[in-house]
């Protein structure tokens, strides 16, 4: 199943999308997204799990966001090999879930675009195309983060917690979170900090 946490625009205090974001039977050892993925892994099956949670992520969504927000979606570069991607199928999926391209955002971690940037190439020319947009996740955990982002050019930009979460106690992060955001001027795209809460 699903859960959404919201995304919130700080200077206006709305929340602007939600993130979806997996979690295994309640209860069990399963419950976090890390051991899900770690057992998937283990199981060459991580490809079938990244489908199912996208599926589960639209079949949860519905109804639930408004027509000016925003769904943010986990996904691999190889989803673009998802049944569910093909363009009728797509399209059927979203109106039954209520949204629109332009509402959807996916989210790839910045790892996983950069080892598989043909793929990632191919997957955003293609999506772009029909509306959708995209989101660099974990930006910051990497050495080729700025360089990176420039070649990948997103939407978004969502900087990992490890970067925020001491932000004000440490200067050293402070720059660099300014190099991150005249990154994000230069391609037009909005960041979005995880780890707030302090």
């Amino acid at each position: 199943q699903s859960v959404f946490e919201k995304i919130v625009d700080l200077g206006t205090m709305q929340v602007i999308g939600f993130e979806a974001l997996a979690r295994g039977p309640e209860g069990s050892s399963l419950e976090r997204p890390e051991a899900l993925f770690r057992i998937a892994r283990e199981n060459d099956l991580t490809y079938q799990l990244d489908c199912l949670c996208r599926r589960a992520a639209l079949d949860g969504a519905s109804g639930k966001i408004a027509a000016d927000q925003r769904l943010f979606l986990n996904c691999l570069p190889s989803s673009i090999h998802d049944p569910i991607f093909s363009d009728d199928e797509l399209v059927s999926t979203l109106t039954a879930a209520g949204l629109h391209p332009g509402q959807v955002i996916f989210e790839i971690s910045e790892s996983e675009a950069i080892k598989e940037y043909a793929v990632f190439e191919r997957l955003r020319s293609h999506f772009r195309s029909l509306g959708f947009q995209f989101a660099m996740d974990d930006t910051g955990t990497g050495y080729s983060s700025l360089s990176a982002l420039m070649e990948l050019a997103p939407e978004y930009i969502k900087i990992d917690r490890s970067l925020i979460r001491t932000i004000d106690q440490d200067r050293a992060r402070q720059a660099l979170l300014r190099a991150f955001q005249e990154v994000g001027n230069q391609l037009g795209a909005k960041l979005i900090a995880e780890g707030v809460e302090t």
